[in-house]
């Protein structure tokens, strides 16, 4: 069994060399405290096997609880949460680590440390939780990926598949299998179990092969999946099979596809579009302050982040309101409940979902994309911090 290890910040650390500004509690110490039950999962990247990143409910009026930072850690990267224990994918360069990454198991109410592991590799994002497997993507090289899979239990590895393409993109978990698409315009689907080759198929042809940075998004036996160079746009496969049913070319898309109801949504460059489940295209809109990152999506809009501002789409193609930090460029939008959660670069905000209002505004200090459950906001940061707020 991995042997745990953990480490609170000590009493009186300077701002200057940790950053605690808004979190510690009188200056002295960081908070440790305890969220109770954790409910709900964020199990992958954008939550679930749409990317939707919306949650029904979170904390309404969200204070940190806990903090913590992990041995030997320069960067804790985005978490996955799954039935009180956050799954944390670690850059660990420093004298005393003995690996250069590595995943953390945190007790999600406290941040206690259950387990470690090293991971012979550069993880690419979250993890994605099905039953009592952990899978993780990761880099071996510029041109070289791995899919490793752990028991969640102790962490114990249970299996590993090579790529022999370029991995960026995080694992996208449904039914029991595990879809990863490659730089080389390939799709590997593999068994969550055993790691064994369900199919693996390259899309389109050699000359024009697509890239796929992003994860795939699966819905209804149908997985999606965006060409970001190369034979460019949208392709939808049979999930169980990996038939190509269709393909919809747009300019390079750099964020989904995302999967909501009867839509499919990407993100490309300078434009956001939106096809039906069969491919028709219902529209695409103009997003002239183009950035970079995941949309959310909920019953009613799309948000979409630029550099400067957020934009909030109807699901007719509509502007419906933006807004604009007062600290500069936001963050990946998140949908949590009647809010969307918005992290600038020294805040995070919740604004009202019908007209972009400000409704709270707090300081923590976390710079990672947000990973929200019903009682509780995660955040990640430089340093190998890891922090939780809950309602105040």
């Amino acid at each position: 069994m991995p042997s745990p290890s953990r480490r609170r910040f000590l009493a009186g650390l300077g701002a200057a060399s940790v950053g605690l500004s808004g979190c510690l509690s009188g200056g002295s110490s960081p908070p440790s405290g305890d969220l109770g039950e954790v409910d709900g999962a964020w199990s992958m990247a954008g939550r679930d096997q749409g990317h939707s990143r919306r949650v029904a409910d979170g904390p309404a009026d969200p204070e940190t609880v806990w903090l913590t930072q992990l041995d030997g850690a320069r960067a804790a990267r985005t978490p996955a949460a799954v039935d009180d224990v956050l799954y944390v994918p670690v850059d660990a360069v420093s004298e005393r680590s003995h690996h250069r990454h590595r995943i953390h198991a945190l007790v999600a109410a406290t941040g206690e440390e259950r387990w470690q592991v090293p991971l012979r590799a550069a993880p690419n994002g979250p993890p994605a939780v099905y039953g009592d497997r952990v899978v993780v993507t990761a880099r071996r090289s510029t041109h070289r990926g791995r899919v490793v899979c752990f028991e969640e239990r102790y962490g114990r590895e249970d299996w590993l598949y090579d790529v022999d393409a370029r991995l960026t993109a995080s694992p996208t978990v449904a039914g029991g299998v595990v879809y990863v698409p490659d730089w080389n315009g390939k799709v590997h689907a593999l068994s969550v179990a055993d790691g064994s080759v369900r199919w693996s198929r390259r899309v389109g042809d050699d000359d024009h092969a697509p890239t796929f940075t992003e994860p795939v998004a699966v819905a209804d036996g149908v997985l999606y999946v965006g060409s970001r160079a190369g034979t460019t746009g949208v392709t939808a496969l049979d999930a169980d099979t990996g038939e190509q049913l269709w393909h919809e070319s747009t300019p390079a898309v750099t964020a989904g596809p995302v999967v909501h109801g009867e839509h499919v949504f990407a993100r490309t460059d300078g434009l956001v579009v939106s096809f039906g489940l069969d491919g028709t295209r219902r529209w695409a809109v103009s997003v002239p302050d183009t950035g970079v990152g995941p949309v959310a999506v909920d019953d009613r809009h799309l948000y979409v982040r630029g550099r400067e501002r957020l934009d909030a789409i109807d699901r007719a193609g509509e502007q419906v309101w933006t807004h604009a930090p007062s600290d500069g460029r936001p963050g990946v939008p998140t949908v949590v409940g009647d809010s969307v959660v918005l992290r600038g670069r020294d805040s995070l905000v919740g604004l009202s979902r019908d007209a972009g209002e400000e409704r709270w505004t707090r300081s923590p200090d976390g710079t990672g994309r947000a990973v929200v459950t019903p009682n509780a906001i995660f955040l990640s940061g430089y340093g190998g911090r890891v922090l939780a707020l809950g309602d105040g």
